[in-house]
């Protein structure tokens, strides 16, 4: 009896791996609908991208227009209007199973140097990157894609469950809020900014090169007087102040 259920589970194994490889060579390729392609839009104020998955990188360049250059396993959908840019993903079409690598994917924005009112970027799992975007609000939201930002110069709200935040200020404005409630937060100030870090946790801590040793607990750390917050929680994880 054992002879023949292995044999029955041989079998199986055998036929499952044929039909896999019949249904990629023989697959429809209207379905693979990966999506890929550069636009262009005129200049406006407000910009909300709300994707699934797909990394994000935003890059400031010395242009007068929006550009967007993406490649996704969706087909993206763009909105102007009313001195807004909506970017989200088509809900007419299905993942196709046999699409590219998720590496290969990912839509980067291309923002004009002047001053923004709002950039709103939410993507689940992708990664976000973000250059020196000069807006009011800066508003960044992911479930588990880590969170990349360089020469911050905004009020910035950056929120992520699980992921990575890294965030490197060159001027900050008073009220940013930074939050990840299982992963790890790494916070850069100018020299020698008057900033006061509310640093808010449940089982994390903060480690900085201010000071020598970690410290546990939820606690207001000032520097230089602190004359501007930026409110920190970290539930979990780690906050590193360098």
């Amino acid at each position: 009896m054992e002879k023949i259920v292995n044999r029955l589970l041989g079998v199986t194994f055998v036929l499952a791996l044929l039909f896999g490889a019949g249904a990629y060579m023989f697959r429809d390729s209207e379905h693979d609908t990966i999506a890929e392609g550069e636009r262009e839009f005129d200049l406006c104020e407000y910009i909300d991208v709300d994707l699934q998955r797909l990394d994000v990188t935003v890059i400031p360049y010395d242009g007068e227009e929006l550009r967007v250059k993406y490649k996704n396993d969706l087909p993206l959908l763009f909105e102007l209007g009313d001195n807004k840019l909506s970017i989200t993903e088509s809900t007419e079409f299905v993942v196709s199973l046999f699409a590219g690598q998720e590496s290969e994917f990912g839509l980067y924005l291309y923002l004009p140097k002047v001053s923004f009112r709002d950039v709103k970027i939410n993507t689940g799992q992708g990664i976000v990157r973000i250059g020196r975007v000069d807006c009011r609000k800066l508003t960044v939201l992911t479930e588990s894609g880590d969170i990349l930002c360089d020469d911050m110069v905004s009020l910035c709200r950056l929120t992520t469950s699980s992921g990575h935040i890294s965030v490197g200020f060159e001027y900050i404005v008073d009220g940013c809020e930074i939050l990840s409630r299982r992963g790890n937060v790494d916070m850069t100030l100018p020299p020698e900014s008057s900033v006061a870090v509310d640093f808010r946790t449940d089982t994390g801590e903060c480690e900085t090169d201010l000071w020598s040793g970690k410290v546990r607990g939820s606690y207001v750390y000032s520097f230089n007087g602190g004359s501007r917050s930026i409110t920190a929680t970290v539930e979990r994880g780690v906050l590193t102040i360098g």
